[in-house]
């Protein structure tokens, strides 16, 4: 049987292709099928999509369709490879801190390619550092195009450049999820997790100074008497000294978990009853969501996808290292089962709504048909 995207793009007619690069940083093992639902719709859509960046993930399993070039950063090489794809328009998804944004976002402009950024306007975890924000406005005037993660963002941005801007919700992949048949008891028992009800954590815990804060979930079931009840956490970097905090009796760390289809992730999502990530959400608020869990976290610097999450009717807030009000929380949904199931409900309509890949590509697509109609000449060559 054909696969949604394959009968799209049976039925779409041909057109004349036009060309758009994404020029990325380290591409994350989530952006893989982002990018592969682009290329696909791109297509359909008269456009060929390609991806330039300095790395691939090395945990990445997923299979990559869309056409990608791998190189460390260099501009001269990376100028030649512009030239050689001879690109309408230009997508930069990269740091200050990527050397190389600089003089190819001046080379492209001066060569008549139109360049959008892909941005979150701010360095959100120090949102009024004045020098840092000097740069992002730099390149906000700079820029043909700006494709914010939520339309939120556009309170960081000049109201001179909001003609330019375009909302491309940030989002992952739905359509490629797996279906998971199994009970949430079948699935407990063959990860050898015993618990009635479970709070799962996700995320790279060592990111930027645990800014997840796994912490304050580790001490709060460190200190929990409640053995229906258990904590479930997954990713990578829990460090020596919060193991050591761990309560075996109620606590399970199952690594870094990464397989090609992306079954073990969503299992494991399916066996949960509550999801709490107490700082930087980050897109597993998505996954979440998706799964119907309800969200658990604190106030605080939060990634745009926190715009998502609606205290009390998908999730809950609690002020910023509360951990007290976290622990109520938590013990309040998983002793609530109504209250539980009306925020799971929630959770799913809200995501599929509000962050669908199909939306998240609109606002690509719109970007770069704006920025072809205002291509000037071609690269030299």
């Amino acid at each position: 049987m054909k696969s949604r995207d394959e009968l799209l793009e049976q039925n779409m007619p041909v057109r004349e292709h036009r060309r758009v690069l994404l020029i990325s940083n380290r591409v994350m093992h989530y952006r893989v099928s982002v990018y592969n639902y682009f290329w696909r719709r791109f297509r359909q859509e008269g456009w060929e999509f390609s991806v330039l960046a300095n790395e691939l993930q090395k945990q990445n399993q997923n299979r990559v369709d869309f056409p990608f070039t791998e190189m460390p950063f260099d501009f001269w090489a990376y100028r030649k490879q512009v030239r050689a794809i001879a690109p309408d328009a230009v997508i930069l998804f990269l740091h200050l801190k990527d050397r190389i944004i600089w003089p190819l976002a001046h080379w492209l402009k001066f060569s008549g390619v139109p360049v959008a950024i892909w941005t979150k306007t701010r360095n959100l975890d120090d949102p009024e550092n004045r020098v840092r924000n000097a740069f992002f406005d730099y390149l906000h005037n700079l820029a043909d195009g700006l494709i914010l993660y939520t339309d939120n963002l556009r309170r960081y941005v000049s109201p001179r450049h909001f003609n330019k801007l375009f909302v491309a919700n940030n989002t992952i992949n739905f359509h490629d999820f797996p279906e998971v048949p199994e009970s949430k008891e079948q699935i407990k028992e063959s990860f050898g997790i015993p618990f009635r009800k479970v709070v799962l954590f996700t995320g790279r815990i060592g990111e930027e100074g645990n800014r997840k804060k796994v912490d304050h979930l580790i001490e709060i079931f460190r200190e929990l008497d409640r053995p229906d009840l258990g904590l479930v956490i997954v990713g990578s970097g829990l460090t020596e000294a919060l193991r050591s905090r761990i309560n075996p009796k109620n606590t399970r760390y199952l690594g870094e978990v990464h397989d090609p289809r992306n079954s073990q992730i969503s299992r494991i999502f399916k066996m949960a009853d509550i999801c709490s990530i107490p700082g930087h959400v980050g897109l597993g608020l998505n996954q979440a969501f998706y799964w119907g869990l309800p969200m658990v976290t604190e106030a605080g610097k939060q990634p745009p996808e926190i715009d998502y999450l609606e205290d009390g009717r998908n999730g809950y807030m609690v002020p910023e290292d509360d951990v007290a009000a976290l622990r109520q929380r938590l013990l309040y949904l998983a002793d609530n089962d109504d209250e539980r199931n009306r925020l799971s409900a929630n959770a799913r309509q809200d995501i599929l709504s509000r962050a669908s890949i199909e939306s998240m590509f609109g606002g690509f697509l719109a970007c770069a048909e704006s920025l072809a109609g205002a291509r000037r000449h071609p690269v030299k060559s």
